[in-house]
């Protein structure tokens, strides 16, 4: 269960953007089960539960080359495991609504000023950890989401929830997020996406029985997985290495020198004068709130770890985050994983999201294997 904690009447503003050896992860055994045929239905009712972890999950993955054989189904999921947006965002349908100024979590999406009520939008509707509608404007330039793997495929039922502005798709494809353990299912009607569901705590087999009328790819755990391979990642200018999951999708973020691994870990080389770093420094006001600051030695180097949360002033997302500081004579290296993923919308300004699970102890593990040069 999420443990949820809220805001005092001091909001904190957020100035700046948001071990192993190099061999595969370990895995856990995983439990005796067979995979059906292709195209196999079953009901899934009885399955034992299985915690959602990281590398219970990775173990529930199928190999890269399986679909469901159903034309309709099969190119989102091409699209989705090739990273190629650009396609996935062609086979999306926009729900076309209504904007309400009315206030509250769920509803019809928020006009913005200069809006008249009920001024008909075209929308994609997102659930979890709120539901939210992103516009199309802002939908066909989002990244969209860096997954690991595919996990399930089904038919929907009257188990998977529906609202007029969060309509439930004919059909369901489910997908490991790189560092999980969350999944993200993709709600499908007319071989067309119709909405995302971000899916915090993972999955069970009991979430899709639930869910599903028929299961098309069940949600099982592969006796013998794929363990993912970690690679390395070397500074352009040589000061620093890591290795990281091979899992985890590497892009160039927003400036020079940063970079996003996966969907929620940012790393970055700054100057000290740079606010997320005075912050931490010459203790500034407007910052981060800071419940745990310490020195530690990793492979024999300091580096500073600083636990906190942030605030929803400035259009920020309230959660927690965990920062790494490494000094570099006169400037920083530092990484920081974010409790949601980015990007992601809230409606609640008071709610902070936490920091748990898999994805904190994968952040953990990277960390772990950071090489000042």
């Amino acid at each position: 269960m999420i443990k949820i904690k809220y805001l005092p009447s001091l909001i904190i503003i957020l100035l700046s953007s948001c071990v192993p050896p190099s061999k595969p992860m370990p895995a856990l055994p995983p439990p005796t089960q067979d995979i059906l045929p292709i195209g196999e239905t079953q009901s899934i009712s009885g399955v034992p539960t299985i915690e959602p972890t990281l590398e219970t999950l990775q173990l529930a993955i199928y190999p890269p080359e399986i679909r469901t054989g159903d034309p309709v189904l099969d190119p989102i999921i091409d699209a989705l495991l090739n990273h190629d947006f650009s396609t996935l965002k062609e086979l999306t349908s926009y729900t076309r609504i209504g904007c309400t100024y009315v206030d509250g979590m769920g509803g019809p999406p928020k006009c913005q000023e200069g809006e008249a009520e009920s001024t008909i939008l075209e929308v994609v509707p997102f659930l979890g950890p709120e539901g939210h509608h992103t516009r199309k404007a802002d939908y066909v330039t989002w990244e969209g989401p860096d997954v690991l793997g595919l996990l399930a495929a089904y038919q929907t039922s009257a188990g998977t929830y529906r609202d007029p502005s969060f309509p439930a798709g004919e059909f369901a494809i489910l997908f490991l997020l790189s560092g999980g353990p969350e999944t993200i299912t993709l709600q499908v009607t007319d071989g067309k996406i119709i909405r995302y569901d971000y899916n915090f705590g993972g999955q069970t087999a009991e979430d899709l029985d639930q869910k599903a009328e028929v299961i098309i790819l069940p949600l099982v755990f592969n006796p013998t997985p794929t363990i993912m391979p970690w690679n390395d990642f070397s500074a352009p200018t040589d000061q620093f290495s890591f290795i990281y999951p091979q899992s985890l999708h590497l892009q160039t973020a927003d400036k020079e020198n940063s970079w996003h691994l996966g969907s929620r870990i940012r790393v970055e080389v700054l100057p000290y004068d740079q606010s997320w770093i005075t912050c931490f420094y010459k203790s500034l006001g407007d910052c981060p709130f800071v419940e745990l600051d310490q020195n530690i030695e990793i492979n024999g180097q300091e580096s500073r770890r600083i636990e906190g949360y942030i605030g929803a002033v400035g259009g920020y997302t309230p959660q927690e985050f965990l920062t790494y500081i490494f000094n570099l004579n006169d400037q920083a290296l530092v990484m920081t994983v974010y409790a949601l993923p980015f990007g992601t919308q809230v409606n609640d300004p008071i709610q902070i999201w936490p920091l748990e699970g898999m994805e904190l102890e994968l952040f953990e593990r990277i960390v772990q294997t950071v090489i000042l040069n």
